[in-house]
């Protein structure tokens, strides 16, 4: 530990960080999927409209309870919240129970089962709180309205934070970077460099082993407080 350094001198370089990592982050569907992949599809209603942001919608061609769609998300997105944009004019073809599953694509484990209302005609929040990255998401279509073979989807939406992935060199540590951080001012760059790889460090191999201390179906606040 380097000398005169405290607890708060490492709260104060881990917000500095957190706010480093956060500049220029993507705020649109497509900045957190590498690639979207579907069970079926029909000719013009592709899986590419599930992330253009217009009014173009994907539809499946396939049998009954078969449909799925698949995200391959970035690295280091961690999921919000997930949406369902629906295509409210074709009543049988939207989804009336899906399912969501995620991890490893040959590790999949299922996150939440929803039901969608008869009320909801636009947009549906099927996952949300997501406290580590997960590398797949798959959306499955267990059931339509009125018994309706396919589906028809008009989006979908992610609202999602980044785990840090900093490349760390002491050249970030400028001075007039570290205004609002009076704790790090006049600390030696290549102090603050070294600790900043420690922090990060201790970042991964936490990340590493929380699922094994509180499996990701039982995440509540109760059960942090007792991590913590």
């Amino acid at each position: 530990v380097p000398p005169g350094w405290s607890y708060d001198h490492d709260m104060e370089l881990a917000r500095f960080l957190y706010d480093y990592s956060m500049k220029d982050r993507g705020n649109c569907t497509k900045d957190y999927i590498r690639g979207v992949e579907v069970s079926s599809e029909m000719d013009d209603c592709s899986a590419a409209h599930l992330t253009d942001n217009q009014t173009t919608t994907w539809e499946s061609n396939g049998p009954q309870g078969q449909h799925w769609v698949r995200l391959n998300m970035k690295k280091g997105t961690i999921v919000k919240k997930l949406w369902l944009v629906l295509d409210g004019q074709s009543h049988s073809y939207i989804p009336r129970r899906v399912a969501v599953y995620g991890g490893e694509l040959d590790r999949l484990y299922h996150l939440r089962t929803v039901l969608i209302s008869e009320n909801s005609y636009r947009e549906v929040c099927i996952l949300r709180d997501m406290k580590t990255h997960l590398p797949v998401l798959e959306i499955r279509i267990l059931e339509c309205r009125e018994h309706g073979q396919n589906v028809r989807l008009q989006g979908i939406k992610i609202k999602s934070s980044w785990e840090w992935d900093l490349i760390l060199n002491a050249d970030i540590f400028q001075p007039s970077r570290l205004v609002r951080y009076p704790l790090l001012e006049g600390v030696d760059n290549d102090v603050l460099y070294r600790r900043a790889v420690l922090i990060q460090r201790f970042v991964q191999l936490m990340d590493s082993v929380l699922h094994y201390l509180i499996s990701p179906c039982e995440y509540s606040s109760g059960s942090f407080n007792a991590l913590r």
